[in-house]
């Protein structure tokens, strides 16, 4: 059965998200022992369909014309935005350039055709460009020096960003 959802707008740094149930994904209440760190648990869990990039984009295109935003909305509300959880947890690691600290973070990846087809639609209207990569769909389920979690725009930088695969959480 297709899960259909209400668009739920540009956040307030221009990104889209659909919001999941984290305990949907086993995020308990405590922290986690990973690779020697204590990992906080993700209060709120979400799958970034847009990044802030992308997003701001839109947001421009949306001010510039309304009936855009009106297209926009009624194709997300008409694409099936089901998923399914897998088992690959992945460990990211990236270096902040200006304090030095290191962000980390524990997701999992999620299967999603709809952001697929949503990113084949914007492509379609001239919003992005064509060789715009459709983000790793993942809920990012723990994070250490990274409240937010770590963005994750492409294929590409999953695999530059990952630094193991997660058998089993504690």
């Amino acid at each position: 059965m297709p899960l259909r959802l209400k668009w739920p707008g540009l956040g307030p740094l221009n990104t889209l998200v659909i919001s999941v149930d984290r305990h949907e994904f086993g995020i308990g209440v405590e922290p986690v022992n990973y690779a020697g760190k204590l990992f906080l648990p993700k209060q709120e869990a979400h799958i970034t369909v847009l990044g802030s990039t992308a997003g701001s984009r839109l947001s421009q295109q949306f001010d510039h014309d309304s009936g855009i935003e009106r297209k926009v909305r009624q194709d997300f509300e008409d694409i099936d935005w089901r998923y399914e959880k897998t088992s690959d947890l992945r460990h990211l690691v990236r270096q902040q350039t200006n304090d030095g600290d290191v962000e980390e973070s524990i997701i999992m990846l999620v299967r999603m055709d709809g952001m697929t087809v949503f990113y084949k639609r914007l492509t379609a209207l001239g919003l992005i460009p064509a060789d715009h990569p459709v983000p790793p769909a993942h809920v990012t389920l723990y994070t250490h020096n990274s409240d937010p979690g770590i963005g994750v725009h492409s294929d590409a930088e999953l695999a530059e960003l990952t630094r193991g695969k997660i058998e089993h959480l504690a």
